[in-house]
């Protein structure tokens, strides 16, 4: 009996795990999973309490599998921790902020802006959420920070690098440079989206927002070389 209990566990982890690639967190029900699954939801939930649990079981079983076999690519576990979909949009602003021909202050606009637009999208928001709120003990939350918002820093950090070797930028610690950029360009923007809290921002308010923080952080850390 206690054999078959696992296997049905197994099963349903399996099928979950494929809708939640497949179609994402938010648009995977409880209801899609029973009907390949098989049985009753009722079965499902004997299982798991929610989808959130469920969830939470996928991601902690890939990422432990991910952790043992030494894979720290996008081909591995981090897709199920991070939207497929959310981590190729991220990838791609990277790709233009590490390549882009454009001045410094025209490309950290375009970058700031859009990289707001992106993680706060109610998919990588969710997905944010549940792994804060998963156990530390887990490896969930450590293994979304390393495959999302310090993958993204790293990046950042390169770039502001190279504009400081050609004399735009002036700073005596890279870390603190960089995390003085997030912390003004996220502070107005994400944390209200993340907690939902107040209205909704337009495109127009998060772009003026962005060009705010990046002036700020321009004047904090500009020098005469930087572009007007």
């Amino acid at each position: 009996m206690r054999r078959r209990t696992e296997a049905k566990r197994n099963a349903i982890l399996k099928v979950a795990e494929e809708l939640f690639r497949k179609k994402g967190y938010q648009n995977t029900s409880m209801s899609e999973i029973t009907a390949k699954v098989g049985g009753s939801k009722a079965t499902i939930y004997g299982y798991f309490k929610s989808k959130k649990l469920l969830f939470q079981a996928v991601m902690e079983g890939v990422s432990l599998e991910a952790f043992r076999q030494q894979e720290y690519g996008p081909s591995d576990g981090s897709i199920q921790i991070i939207p497929w979909e959310n981590y190729r949009q991220i990838s791609v602003l990277i790709d233009d902020l590490l390549n882009s021909k454009d001045g410094m202050k025209k490309t950290l606009y375009r970058f700031s802006k859009n990289i707001m637009r992106t993680v706060c999208q109610p998919e990588f928001l969710e997905i944010y959420r549940l792994a804060l709120g998963t156990s530390s003990k887990s490896g969930i939350s450590q293994r979304f920070f390393e495959t999302g918002p310090m993958h993204l820093v790293g990046n950042v950090e390169k770039y502001l690098q190279s504009c400081k070797e050609k004399g735009e930028l002036q700073f005596k610690d890279i870390e603190v440079a960089t995390a003085h950029f997030f912390g003004l360009v996220r502070g107005s923007i994400f944390e209200p989206h993340l907690f939902n809290y107040g209205k909704k921002m337009s495109g127009t308010e998060v772009q003026r927002k962005t060009r705010l923080a990046v002036d700020a952080f321009l004047k904090l850390y500009g020098t005469e070389k930087a572009d007007a």
